[in-house]
């Protein structure tokens, strides 16, 4: 039984921040103190000056507004009602101390929790002494932004912002709820979904319901509870000392089930006793913690605690529930108890009264090897390893090792490295599952913060249990930390002499290592992994089938095996990883044909020849040929082709060539082509034997830039990676290099792109893409952009015609026919369409396409509806518009329904009405 690994920060003693929603979190050092600090610089500020309050409880009058303002946002941020909990989770004693009336005493209790029923004030309603209501909203805005890096608070602070940069248009002077309103209804959909209590009152009770019903379904599912769900909220009320059922959860729980709520209320009501329903509670919790159900735990003490909170409000805010009405903290102390590191000493009598193994030669008292020792090692190391003989050989050697398994496994992705730190840690048998830790969990963190992070795990797996570091090449390689992580992990080795640790890194990442930190590689006994050969491949092919109920004849393995080590990687298909995606093509084709009850047997006629791992089908050429438009590109793709197959020509007549550089430049407007086309180049590619897999990998900005120093080159360099066999497609590459900022790492991400694209121009192709005079600044922005990109492709707008050639290649390819005059109506149209950089093209016809066939299933749906209901008067129904009556319905005859045509026909009146408003288009554009 372990705790999930994202949970474990509770059963340390580190400063934890734990708000139920979002997970426990570690206080950076110094991170409050520097929060507390910006609170007194903003409340100092000129603005400020006289700015005070006589009228709040808590803070020290006369009280700033600014304070009082910030006493309120805490309250409110982590959510009406929901659970705040962990030992530095006091935030207003501890940001705002010097401010406090009373200041309680700090306590770093793990189980400390407590559930305030924060209310939201729009920001001008403790600020409404400011002298204006922009200043007001100003500092209101300043306000949230001191409080920036409590990370559980964070995305609720940024949704607050958002809002407040666009504050609605509205007097002041209105009655603070009329004033709450009007902030309420101008709130988006993205922010109502950060903040649902914008929502209001019932809308927010709507949304806590759900989620309380979803928690609820899920922990019965784990532990199961002898009563119904409306049996649950009854006795949810009953323990939030509600008297009746609240009339809004009609609107939240739906009118069927409010009526059984209300129906149950009194007879539940009569026999309920609160403290024996939290008894039962906690042991239902209990049960669902020895479940693995952690997580769905926290969520239904979160939402019951929001939901009590919010009827006891109604009709108003969240209130403050009590503490004892749900049992959280016997379920933090119930969660420590269980998973927390016990010591432990073994009963004499497990040695004494062990029974020995059959065939050991042993007697009944013979005593056994306790788990973790030497001679435990030698009985449960048995590798079950495909191919890789250097790592089953270290594993096989681990009873020869007297002290803790240091070991570093280096090899390509999909070959094992993984299943071989299991096999360790089962061969070790502490006792414990292993600790994993990859390069994400380090990437952009503090150094102390990380540092802290390798120390705490380190000395908890100590003797205890398996220390296993995914991406060990990445951690010490990060620019920013990586050396001084090195060197801290160098010294911990050195400090917990008993600590077993297993490292996994990339082909060549124990090189990389060494020349961050030639010392460190030492430490470990380096094995490496390598890709697999045919007989590996079939062996893996026949595991595959194993675990699918089937098996193969010898014949059908070696064909099996000899396909799988041809086939080119695509992505993270690759290796070991190609086997059950072999075995689910092939199984169920060979099932199909089996009779119910026997055994599928795989032939070798069964194993394809080839294996397109793209799922690509058709001739690429025929399909770039049948593309509306872009002629001009097409003959430039066709140039790019036959250079490619003269070039192979050459080389079989064994004259020299040299591989050119293929990696292009796409420029034009939106819906011209440009992703299409790429898609086609990579298939294309793939025929010529250019590329190994032909895939294609979209790509932005946002995968290739970081947040923080030493995350941008890492992920720039997962993507290629993921890239390599295909096509790497950047979208608005010009973005890489539009920031203002000084601190922006897009020019980092394009320095280690242009590195990649020389180090795998034989097998990948990059083509970044964009506006034409965004994408000359974009090459220009580094010196070796323009020598990497010699080809350069314009895409130019699509003519009127080609534009209506488009819509009805669409229609035709969704099932749909053009009534007479519908052409001629959209050809009229896009003749007044104002066109420029943000013209839609293509994608325009596809969003024009989709209102059409709504507004086409609107009127099949009212024709429907109008002959139903002159069927049942009697009466003849009009014919559906666009469609000619063939004669007349005499009355009380069956009505006629809209036809087969009439389904699959979009007429002129379908279209949008936007001849007399065209700019009305510019919605559809994008």
């Amino acid at each position: 039984m372990r705790l999930p690994e994202h949970l474990e920060l509770l059963l340390t003693d580190e400063p934890v921040l734990d708000v139920y929603s979002y997970g426990p979190w570690r206080v950076p050092g110094g991170l409050f103190e520097e929060i507390g600090e910006r609170i007194d610089a903003l409340a100092a500020d000129p603005r400020c000056a006289g700015l005070t309050t006589d009228e709040h409880k808590l803070l020290t009058l006369p009280a700033s507004l600014v304070t009082a303002e910030i006493f309120g946002i805490l309250a409110f941020l982590p959510g009406g009602g929901a659970i705040k909990a962990g030992s530095w989770s006091q935030l207003p004693e501890r940001l705002l101390h010097r401010h406090l009336l009373n200041p309680g005493p700090l306590s770093t209790r793990m189980t400390r929790w407590d559930a305030p029923g924060g209310r939201w004030r729009p920001p001008v309603d403790w600020l409404i002494e400011a002298p204006d209501r922009e200043l007001a909203i100003t500092l209101a805005r300043e306000c949230l932004e001191v409080l920036e890096g409590i990370e559980p608070l964070d995305e609720r602070r940024r949704a607050l912002l958002r809002l407040y940069e666009n504050p609605p248009e509205c007097d002041v002077n209105v009655a603070k709820m009329e004033l709450r309103e009007h902030w309420h209804a101008h709130a988006g959909e993205e922010i109502l979904a950060a903040v649902p209590e914008l929502m209001g009152p019932v809308g927010y009770l709507e949304w806590v319901s759900a989620g309380l019903l979803a928690a609820y379904e899920h922990l019965v599912s784990v532990a199961p509870r002898d009563e119904t769900v409306e049996t649950h909220l009854i006795q949810l009320l009953l323990q939030g000392s509600m008297e009746h059922v609240p009339a809004e959860l009609s609107a939240a729980l739906g009118e069927d089930r409010y009526q059984e709520l209300q129906a149950r209320f009194p007879a539940e009501r009569r026999g309920f006793k609160p403290g024996p329903w939290q008894e039962r509670t906690r042991a239902w919790l209990v049960r669902a913690l020895a479940a693995g159900a952690a997580d769905a735990c926290r969520a239904w003490l979160d939402m019951a605690m929001r939901w009590i909170a919010i009827v006891q409000g109604l009709p108003g805010d969240p209130w403050f529930p009590k503490p004892e009405w749900i049992p959280v903290g016997q379920f933090q102390t119930d969660l420590r108890r269980l998973y927390a590191p016990r010591r432990k000493i073994v009963n004499p009598l497990v040695d004494r009264l062990k029974v020995a193994p059959a065939g050991s030669g042993g007697t009944a008292g013979g005593a056994a090897a306790a788990p973790g020792t030497a001679a435990a090692k030698v009985a449960d190391v048995t590798s079950t390893l495909v191919g890789q003989p250097e790592v089953s050989r270290a594993l096989a050697e681990l009873d020869r090792e007297d002290g803790p398994v240091r070991l570093l496994i280096a090899g390509p992705d999909g070959t094992g490295k993984r299943d071989a730190a299991q096999e360790v840690a089962r061969a070790l048998n502490l006792g414990r599952d292993p600790v994993w830790l990859t390069d994400n969990l380090f990437a952009g963190q503090r150094l102390s913060d990380a540092v802290a992070k390798l120390h705490a795990d380190t000395r908890d797996c100590a003797g205890e249990r398996v220390l296993i570091i995914e991406g060990l090449d990445g951690i010490v390689t990060d620019p920013g930390n990586g050396e001084a992580l090195a060197g801290e992990l160098h010294r911990l080795l050195a400090v917990h002499p008993e600590l077993s640790l297993v490292a996994l890194c990339d082909a060549g990442g124990e090189e990389r290592i060494r020349e961050v930190d030639p010392v460190l590689t030492h430490r470990f006994r380096v094995v490496r992994t390598r890709p697999f050969d045919e007989d590996a491949h079939a062996e893996l092919f026949r595991r595959a089938l194993k675990e699918r109920g089937a098996r193969a004849t010898r014949h059908a393995l070696t064909a099996a095996g000899a396909l799988l080590a041809a086939t080119p990687p695509v992505q993270t298909l690759r290796n070991a990883r190609l086997a059950p995606y072999l075995a689910d093509l092939v199984v169920e084709a060979v099932r199909a044909r089996t009779e119910d009850g026997a055994e599928p047997v795989v032939g070798k006629r069964d194993i394809p020849a080839t294996l397109d791992t793209t799922q690509s089908a058709g001739d690429p050429m025929t399909e770039l040929r049948e593309l509306t438009g872009l002629e001009t590109v097409k003959r430039e793709i066709g140039l790019l082709v036959a250079e490619t197959r003269a070039a192979r020509l050459r080389s079989d007549s064994g004259l020299r060539i040299s591989a050119p550089t293929r990696h292009m430049v796409f420029t034009g407007n939106p819906g011209t082509g440009k992703t299409m086309v790429a898609r086609l180049l990579g298939r294309i590619y793939k025929k010529l034997g250019v590329l190994s897999s032909g895939h294609v990998v979209e790509a932005s900005r946002a995968h290739l830039v970081g947040e923080y120093i030493g995350q941008t080159a890492p992920r720039t360099r997962r993507l290629v990676e993921r890239a390599i066999g295909g096509v790497l497609f950047i979208d608005e590459a010009y973005t890489l290099t539009q920031s203002p900022l000084k601190s922006d790492y897009g020019h980092e991400a394009i320095a280690e792109l242009v590195k990649l694209m020389e180090d795998h121009r034989d097998d990948l192709v990059v083509v970044v893409a964009g506006y034409q005079r965004e994408m000359a600044d974009f090459l220009a922005a580094n010196p070796g952009l323009d020598s990497r990109f010699p080809k350069q492709l314009h895409f130019p707008d699509y003519t009127d015609a080609e534009l209506v050639k488009v819509f009805e290649q669409l229609a035709a390819a969704d099932g749909f026919r053009l009534a007479p005059g519908t052409t001629d109506l959209l050809r009229t149209t896009l003749r007044r369409v104002p066109r420029g950089s943000s013209f839609g093209n293509g994608r325009l016809m596809r969003n024009l396409l989709d209102v059409a066939v709504a507004n086409q299933a609107q009127r099949i749906a009212s024709a429907e509806r109008d002959a139903r209901r002159a069927e049942k008067n009697g009466s003849a129904p009009a014919k559906p518009a666009g469609k000619q009556p063939a004669g007349k319905k005499a009355a009380g005859k069956k009505a006629a329904s809209p036809s087969k045509d009439d389904l699959i026909t979009l007429t002129a009146a379908d279209l949008p009405p936007f001849l007399d408003h065209p700019e009305e288009l510019f919605g559809l554009y994008l």
